[in-house]
């Protein structure tokens, strides 16, 4: 029994965290996060709720469900993030006319000009992000990433919503 414990106290000994790929990935979206927040024009926008607004920016109304598939938000977060951006008065949610089920999500003209707004924002961050691998590492990591996320299946939400919701 002693040794057991002895066994997984010398494994939790040799266990460091700052370099477990898990930790490595949420410290680089912290990273990711606070350089898109500290020039935020919105206060409070967060980078989820961005990718919400651009990504109706770029295909137009869609259903709930939809909107989380296409941002990879498991439906939790989705509810959540629609929640938010509706109360703020960014999205407007409507009836389908062809389904009265479904509730539509469209941009209000205040939800696409924060979304215009921000893309550049966006896309400094993601540079300032990848600032320190040269042109080459930065595609290859890309490649990493995505190769990565494509193991798991395509379009899978996370299990856990992030932290910016």
């Amino acid at each position: 029994m002693a040794q057991d414990g002895d066994d997984m106290a010398a494994r939790a000994g040799a266990y460091d965290a700052r370099r477990h790929p898990a930790q490595l990935v949420r410290r680089l979206h912290q990273r990711g996060a606070q350089l898109f927040t500290q020039n935020v024009q919105r206060p409070g926008l967060s980078v989820t709720q961005f990718v919400a607004l651009v990504t109706l920016l770029r295909e137009g109304p869609m259903a709930q469900s939809r909107l989380g598939r296409a941002t990879s938000m498991d439906p939790s977060t989705t509810t959540l993030v629609v929640r938010k951006l509706a109360r703020d008065g960014l999205i407007a949610r409507l009836r389908d006319p062809g389904d009265r089920r479904t509730t539509m999500l469209s941009l209000t003209e205040a939800g696409r000009a924060c979304a215009e707004a921000h893309v550049p924002i966006s896309l400094r961050a993601g540079d300032d992000l990848l600032a320190p691998l040269s042109g080459i590492e930065r595609v290859l990591f890309l490649e990493l990433l995505r190769k990565l996320l494509e193991a798991e299946g395509p379009d899978s939400p996370d299990d856990a919503p992030p932290e910016d919701t």
